[in-house]
């Protein structure tokens, strides 16, 4: 309970800082109007609406949504840094070049006598 007090008189005390700013303002923007156009007498621009209800007419702002990477885009950026940190140790000599995606290591005979076969991939138009 102490500290809701607490918490309520800082608000308000917050909130009557902010209209002394307010008015400060205020009172500049009508310095400055006086300045450009003489008029006979210069007071504050007062505010059509209190204080109170400024503070609960507060508008609801639209905000964007997050952009969120598809998981295709964040594999394909995963492996576009992968390949290129190969590239990098190949060249400074650390490993061994890594070999394409495509290639395809010798097959192991099967027992006997029998050859492996190699399949051909069909042509991509």
């Amino acid at each position: 309970m102490v500290e809701t007090n607490q918490i309520r008189s800082m608000l308000a005390e917050k909130r009557r800082e902010l209209a002394d700013q307010l008015d400060a303002i205020d009172r500049a923007i009508a310095a400055l109007n006086s300045a450009a156009m003489p008029v006979a007498e210069t007071r504050p621009v007062e505010p059509d609406v209190t204080a109170e209800h400024t503070a609960s007419a507060v508008l609801p702002r639209a905000v964007k949504a997050r952009r969120v990477l598809s998981d295709a885009h964040r594999e394909s950026i995963s492996a576009g840094k992968r390949r290129a940190r190969a590239a990098r140790d190949a060249a400074k000599g650390l490993v061994r070049e890594m070999p394409d995606e495509s290639f395809v290591p010798a097959i192991k005979t099967r027992g006997g006598s029998q050859e492996p076969r190699l399949v051909k991939r069909p042509i991509q138009k």
